[in-house]
């Protein structure tokens, strides 16, 4: 029976909801942030805010050393972010080259300090078509592994992974959830572009809701 989660929590708006439908179940959590050299590094000043007020354990990993082995991406390099939606070809520039594996291995560690039984992150549905590593056969397999990896079996979960952007606010608007509080632009600037992949698919989610975002933005594609 898992009590104790370990999820990585980007600050992000998928894993904003995840971090407290965790809670809602009762479950004992820490959250564990990672600075890889990404562009939108203030999404981590958004995690941080939101477990300080809330009293949730955080943890935040500076694995920019490793940037030569994550290289080539539009989120950690000097390449301009692409716009528009997330099924256009040229979205494939923000992949991060093996970053969910790198991440769910190093969580899988942190798991076991803290005796958790499992890890929990943010892959949807709507990431399958861009994001390998989003992808049931990638979970399937790294909770193989994770569960044999160590004395005690950490297991690998996407609790979103058959949900849309749409299903995953939808689930934080029954949970009362501000998402004010959470950042999801590319761009690490002072305001949300409104024009970038992610930006573009949250609005989308919030039209479906027929809600108005409360980030402020820069324009509205």
């Amino acid at each position: 029976m898992t009590d104790t989660v370990v999820v990585i929590y980007s600050g992000g708006m998928d894993s904003f909801t995840l971090l407290h439908l965790a809670r809602a179940q009762g479950l004992n959590v820490y959250a564990l942030s990672f600075n890889y050299g990404q562009r939108h590094v203030r999404e981590l000043e958004a995690a941080r805010a939101v477990c300080e007020a809330e009293g949730i354990p955080h943890k935040v990993i500076d694995i920019r050393a490793m940037s030569d082995v994550m290289a080539g991406s539009a989120l950690t390099s000097d390449t301009e972010v692409p716009e528009g939606h997330y099924e256009e070809d040229s979205m494939k520039a923000t992949v991060v080259p093996n970053r969910n594996m790198i991440l769910l291995s190093l969580a899988t560690g942190y798991a076991v300090t803290v005796n958790a039984q499992a890890v929990w992150y943010g892959a949807h549905g709507g990431d399958h078509a861009i994001y390998p590593d989003c992808r049931p056969e990638f979970v399937e397999k790294m909770d193989a592994v994770c569960k044999v990896a160590n004395y005690e079996p950490v297991a690998i979960e996407a609790p979103f992974m058959t949900m849309d952007k749409g299903d995953i606010l939808a689930e934080g608007l029954r949970l009362g959830l501000d998402y004010g509080k959470t950042w999801t632009c590319y761009n690490g600037r002072e305001r949300a572009c409104g024009r970038c992949g992610s930006c573009v698919e949250r609005l989308e989610a919030f039209a479906e809701q027929g809600l108005e975002d409360p980030l402020d933005y820069e324009s509205k594609a």
